[in-house]
């Protein structure tokens, strides 16, 4: 009850706070807007301007605000006023006298870039030259940055998740956890680069991989003719430590991620992992049905939650509301990128779990009754049959994908309180089978 509490009041709050944004935008202005793709050298424009298109370049004088959007933007020109950009590559080499609001790709700040007061950047690589200056607060919500030149206040940044995950991606590769790249001898000619290790994915994890060596012909086609020749290279009782290492590793990676995840369902919500896989058991084909529906629509929501945002920051920027835009933009991007999150976890790792500990809890309680009643092993048990099953080849696509719909509906009927068939014959059987007891009344 205090989190539903907690939650009806923040969304007030942001109610609240955005509509006083409308009521009182930071500025407006009824000026006239022009058009175009290019303002050149010298030229003064005494309006608001936007220009689109593919390629965009601003190097005169703009008296007011600038509107950009398109694929390269340069702005080498002055801005006596806001900039509001959205782009793939953003090169801002100028002074603006307000704000920039910007949300692209790439943005580079060149050494002749001032801002008069805040910058807010959206998007991928945020790069300030030396020399460039920000007389008031930097604003990042990206995946990288680069940052070498003056913010006279602070920054204020969320960055790094894909350089993260490079550098753990190297980290491994280097400790030999992740196959390698397959490149040839130095001097061979028709020089070519292949990756051996096929990761065909089955609904977020990896499901198999390959142990027929892969060799490349003239026409680039890999074919697995040449086993009969790598074979024969080798001992007969050799054991090729490559292609057991390209089938184990990714093994082991499933196994680990599931058990963890596993593990921490067990100790944090064990009822509710029972009560999720008993929907799975007793209704299999409904959950196999819905787990389709919420994998599709799931996705589809996705895409239109994103177009929604963007179309809504669009629109707050076009109407002279930049400090809304770039709320709503970053509020929804982020909300949005947590959700996925979550919907990416069920699919790749709670809905195997829920099947793996309901499989393994249905042979106990026929084989072996008194074990049945025990969480961790059935997971344990579960996880570890499932990764072994998930590794081999084709069919382990098919485990996966089937493993994956029926748990992701069986967690989806319990999230969405459907009652178990069991709980309504009882409660449906209640009336009839208690019978109050009849006192007979004395005699008197």
């Amino acid at each position: 009850m205090k989190i539903g509490q907690s939650w009806k009041k923040t969304m007030l709050f942001i109610t609240l706070f955005m509509a006083l944004a409308l009521m009182f935008p930071t500025k407006a202005s009824a000026q006239g807007i022009i058009a175009g793709d290019t303002v050149n050298e010298g030229e003064v424009l005494d309006h608001n301007a936007f220009l689109n298109g593919t390629s965009v370049v601003m190097d005169g004088v703009i008296n007011g605000d600038l509107l950009a959007v398109g694929n390269n933007i340069k702005i080498n020109g002055e801005v006596n006023g806001d900039l509001v950009v959205m782009g793939g590559n953003v090169v801002l080499n100028g002074p603006v006298s307000g704000s920039a609001y910007i949300g692209a790709g790439l943005l580079v700040l060149g050494p002749q870039a001032s801002v008069g007061r805040d910058v807010y950047f959206l998007g991928g690589r945020g790069t300030t030259e030396a020399g460039s200056k920000i007389d008031r607060d930097l604003n990042i919500v990206g995946l990288e940055s680069n940052l070498a030149g003056e913010v006279n206040r602070k920054v204020n940044s969320l960055v790094g998740p894909v350089v993260l995950a490079q550098k753990i991606y190297e980290f491994m590769i280097s400790q030999g956890w992740l196959p390698q790249t397959w490149q040839k001898a130095p001097g061979t000619p028709q020089a070519r680069q292949i990756d051996l290790a096929v990761h065909p994915v089955a609904f977020g994890l990896t499901t198999f991989q390959p142990l027929i060596p892969a060799s490349l012909t003239s026409d680039n086609r890999i074919t697995t003719n040449s086993l009969n020749r790598v074979q024969s290279l080798q001992p007969a009782n050799a054991i090729d430590t490559e292609r057991l290492k390209s089938w184990a590793v990714p093994m082991l990676r499933t196994l680990v991620g599931l058990l963890l995840i596993g593990l921490l369902l067990v100790w944090l919500v064990p009822a509710q992992l029972h009560v999720a896989s008993e929907h799975v058991h007793l209704q299999p084909w409904r959950s196999l049905l819905y787990g389709l529906l919420v994998f599709v629509i799931g996705w589809l929501a996705a895409v239109l939650i994103l177009v929604l945002v963007l179309a809504l920051a669009f629109f707050f920027y076009w109407a002279s509301l930049p400090n809304l835009g770039f709320l709503t933009g970053s509020l929804g991007l982020i909300s949005l990128g947590l959700a996925l999150t979550i919907f990416w976890l069920s699919i790749a790792y709670f809905s195997k779990i829920i099947v793996a500990y309901l499989v393994v809890v249905l042979v106990f309680k026929r084989w072996i009754p008194s074990l049945a009643q025990n969480r961790i092993l059935p997971l344990v048990i579960g996880v570890i049959l499932y990764a072994l099953l998930a590794s081999i080849p084709y069919l382990g696509v098919l485990i996966s994908a089937v493993a994956t719909l029926i748990g992701l509906g069986g967690l989806w009927m319990f999230l969405t309180k459907n009652r178990l068939p069991e709980i309504e014959e009882v409660t449906q059987a209640e009336p009839e089978d208690i019978n109050p007891e009849v006192v007979p009344a004395e005699e008197g």
